[in-house]
């Protein structure tokens, strides 16, 4: 199993938003880059829509850690604050540089409340498009998934990597509209061996 690695930007949106401001990352077809900029709370321009406690990504885990398996499944689970203030349409994850491109299966792709662990209902995924060039997957839930939830993606790889090391996936949460802003929730690590296990 392997967990989220947090770079304080869920801290960080929580102080700015103690303080009346919000931490703004901008989303749309390019780089998802830090490009932030700072926002009154509540007084975004053209009713772009904003998470006002930020969801949190709190645990990530593959079935099978050992290279070249074919059977491997890719679980990331967040939560959504009851303080939240939207909905999570959907969720995006940024394959970083790794050291083999993870290629994937968008129509294994499905969706669940609560955690691997405690499994609840399946949830119903509008859409996953995925861009083998960027290595960029967007799940989007049929109906947004309300505040105080927390749900579990899956993603289907066609195999893990051959090469053994770690890889990185970072994921972003937005709420509904087309111009919603992202939050950045981090960085999931996986790490892959020679003759790994399983759980």
């Amino acid at each position: 199993m392997t967990r989220p690695i947090s770079l304080g930007l869920g801290k960080i949106a929580g102080l700015a938003i103690a303080s009346g401001l919000v931490l703004i990352q901008s989303y749309g077809d390019g780089d998802y880059g830090p490009k932030m900029s700072v926002a009154t709370a509540g007084q975004l321009p053209g009713g772009v829509l904003f998470f006002s406690s930020p969801p949190q990504l709190v645990d990530s885990a593959t079935t099978f850690n050992a290279v070249s398996i074919p059977a491997a499944k890719y679980y990331f689970t967040i939560s959504l604050p009851e303080q939240a203030g939207e909905p999570l349409d959907r969720v995006v994850f940024q394959q970083q540089p790794n050291p083999d491109p993870i290629n994937f299966y968008p129509d294994q792709t499905f969706a669940f409340l609560s955690d691997r662990r405690n499994r609840g209902p399946e949830i119903d995924l509008e859409s996953v498009d995925w861009d083998r060039r960027t290595g960029k997957i967007t799940v989007t839930f049929a109906e947004s998934v309300p505040p105080g939830q927390t749900v579990t993606i899956m993603l289907k790889p066609w195999q893990n990597p051959d090469v053994p090391g770690v890889y990185q996936f970072r994921v972003f949460a937005l709420p509904p509209g087309d111009n919603a802003q992202a939050m950045d929730l981090g960085i999931a690590r996986f790490q892959f061996y020679r003759g790994g296990g399983s759980w």
